[in-house]
């Protein structure tokens, strides 16, 4: 009754309207004007968690207001989307970087990536769990840093926004929340989603949703990335390059997914093909799959990069390690490993250490051997790929291929799309970048993908293209025409 007060809405019949919306967004209703705290915008990836906050134009509405990505209590503009989770204790969880200190320790407890874990289905009631217990402490720390005051953040029973300005108290925010979706795997994952947030809102269905691709686009023309529309050119494709995974979206001119689609490939992805380097190459180590050999055993297995080692204590660090240096290998064509005490000789029991320099392009050969060895014949099998070109044996031809399957798929060829948008961590690592470029330039031309004022082919500069997402959701949720 409160919401149908404030709103005008019935929240229950609101629900249902938006389980069937096929522009992408769970709500055309402007809420804004109920917030005076403005919104907050939540994006969990597969790898980490971020969130952008935009004040209420309200205040101030003779000036551009600018949405503001959040920065946790260490100083970092995203936290680890991991959770930990005790054995036969699902109540006790450590959440984001505390948990990312733990993720190969498998006594006690178990990892959990909430967002895999949703989209799997897997364990659905464990999974919500996590996923509520990750955002309620993230989003509360960063509401608590914002607004001030303070909370006993994952043991408050109250919820964390609020439509009733007056229940603003005690940790709780007349903030709208705006989370993000993958449009890929849009039903499932929605009721899930949904499901799992109901718990941090006042009343129920306060809260919004937006596909990733929509919200990518809002933040594009709202910062005036893109070329102009034109009359044949008014879609855009969005390639999103996280961390675990990559998304190719087709975008309408009228904020509509067209298609979507994702594949198993992303920054991890040359960290784990790192470590396995690492692993092949320090005499001592039995480990028990290869870089790739997660593909499984059957059919029906999901296809992995991650290696394995007996050691885990040792994995960990090795991954601490390579997560480091793949960033640096970002910038530069070298970079030095030095783990001490990595490990112990059983014969001498003397302890060995790891020094060793890695150059970039072992790095890129690695990945380009999984990409051909093991990522093409896992997306062949999923028909994934285009019937019009041979089987890639790159990742610029694995692009070229993804690229030409969604233009299929919409009935687009690459002159009437507007342009195409590639964002996400994983567009910063040079290999990416470089094949996407090639990738798109067999299709359409170098002076597309490399024409300078006349490509079509947008990144986003800096930390923008990690970050677009969750600024475009924070700015799509206060209802602002770009």
């Amino acid at each position: 009754e409160e919401y149908k007060s404030a709103t005008g809405m019935d929240p229950d019949k609101d629900s249902s309207a938006d389980a069937g919306n096929t522009s992408n967004e769970t709500s055309s209703h402007d809420l804004s004007s109920h917030f005076t705290g403005g919104t907050l915008a939540i994006d969990l990836g597969t790898s980490t968690l971020k969130l952008s906050h935009r004040i209420s134009s309200s205040k101030n509405s003779n000036k551009k207001i600018d949405p503001t990505v959040s920065v946790d209590r260490e100083g970092y503009r995203s936290t680890p989307a991991l959770v930990w989770v005790e054995e036969n204790n699902d109540e006790d969880m450590i959440v984001g970087r505390l948990a990312q200190a733990r993720a190969f320790d498998k006594k006690g407890g178990r990892i959990i990536h909430p967002r895999l874990a949703m989209e799997k289905n897997d364990n659905i009631e464990l999974a919500l769990k996590a996923t509520k217990g990750i955002i309620q402490t993230a989003a509360g720390n960063a509401l608590d840093q914002i607004f001030g005051g303070g909370r006993a953040v994952g043991n408050s029973h109250e919820p964390l926004f609020v439509l009733d300005s007056t229940l603003a108290a005690n940790g709780s925010h007349n903030v709208r929340p705006i989370f993000l979706y993958p449009s890929h795997d849009e039903s499932q994952y929605l009721a899930c989603y949904r499901n799992a947030m109901n718990e941090l809102t006042s009343p129920a269905g306060i809260a919004s949703f937006v596909a990733e691709p929509i919200a990518a686009l809002t933040g594009a023309e709202y910062y005036n990335l893109l070329p102009p529309e034109g009359a044949d050119a008014e879609s855009v494709l969005v390639i999103d390059v996280g961390g675990q995974s990559t998304s190719i979206s087709m975008v309408g001119g009228n904020k509509e997914v067209l298609h979507s689609s994702s594949f198993p490939f992303g920054g991890d992805t040359f960290i784990d093909a790192l470590v396995s380097h690492l692993i092949r190459n320090f005499d001592g180590f039995q480990h028990e799959e290869a870089f790739g050999g997660g593909i499984g055993r059957d059919d029906n297995s999901p296809l992995s990069s991650k290696p394995s080692l007996s050691d885990t204590s040792a994995l960990q660090r090795l991954y601490e390690a390579s997560t480091q240096a793949i960033h640096e290998l970002s910038n530069k064509t070298r970079s030095e490993i030095n783990i001490p005490y990595l490990t112990m000789d059983l014969q001498t029991r003397q302890p060995r250490h790891l020094e060793v320099g890695v150059a970039r392009a072992v790095i890129e050969s690695e990945v380009e051997t999984f990409v051909s060895n093991f990522l093409v014949p896992y997306l062949e099998k999923d028909g994934k790929l285009s019937a019009l070109f041979p089987p890639p044996t790159s990742l610029s031809a694995l692009f070229s291929s993804l690229i030409m399957s969604t233009l299929e798929a919409t009935s687009l060829t690459p002159f009437n799309l507007r342009g195409i948008l590639l964002i996400g961590g994983g567009v910063r690592i040079p290999l990416v970048r470089e094949a996407l470029k090639t990738g798109v330039a067999v299709l359409a031309g170098d002076a597309y993908a490399n024409g300078g004022n006349s490509s079509r082919l947008v990144m986003p500069e800096g930390g923008m293209g990690e970050e677009i997402n969750v600024i475009g959701a924070a700015l799509w949720g206060s209802k602002i025409a770009p």
